[in-house]
């Protein structure tokens, strides 16, 4: 028996000597690569950056290096939500459309000034807790597929993933 535990013990030893075994890569809470990948239109590198112990992070889902596609998901909790929730509603350039049932004051614009073209916001917050859902793809902006379309079926997906994100926070 004593032979067993120490035979254990050498294999647990080596299996943490490689790095990969031992260490666990950060998982966005919001959403998982396999759905953002569904939702950008293909296989996505996913990174997940600034974890605090209120749980805020920031999720970066990339689709492939040559096409620049991108959903970023940035969720940040605030002291004082009268005062620092209209910086976060700054980020829009005009033309902000109010949505429904997702969080509280959540809005669909594209980017303000400075940004990439071919980007949507989805910015909004539920209790003391922002969060901002960027999207950047060659096909936002583009008109309608069909005449009887009145926007770019992406604001519907990415409604969704607002809603997804909006309903993990709550």
């Amino acid at each position: 028996m004593r032979r067993a535990h120490w035979l254990l013990l050498a294999l647990f030893a080596m299996a943490c000597a490689v790095p990969a075994a031992c260490s666990a890569q950060a998982v966005c809470p919001w959403m998982n690569a396999a759905t953002a990948g569904g939702f950008l239109g293909g296989d996505v590198d996913a990174a997940v950056t600034g974890v605090t112990p209120d749980g805020d992070a920031t999720c970066d889902f990339k689709l492939g290096a040559a096409s620049g596609s991108l959903l970023r998901i940035a969720v940040h909790t605030m002291e004082h939500t009268q005062q620092e929730f209209p910086g976060y509603l700054a980020q829009c350039a005009s033309g902000a459309v109010a949505l429904k049932g997702i969080g509280n004051e959540a809005v669909r614009c594209l980017a303000g000034p400075g940004a990439s073209k071919g980007s949507e916001l989805i910015i909004g917050r539920v209790r003391e807790r922002a969060f901002v859902i960027t999207i950047r793809a060659e096909w936002i902006g583009r008109p309608p597929t069909s005449p009887t379309k009145t926007r770019n079926p992406i604001s519907d997906d990415s409604e969704n993933v607002a809603e997804q994100v909006a309903g993990s926070l709550f």
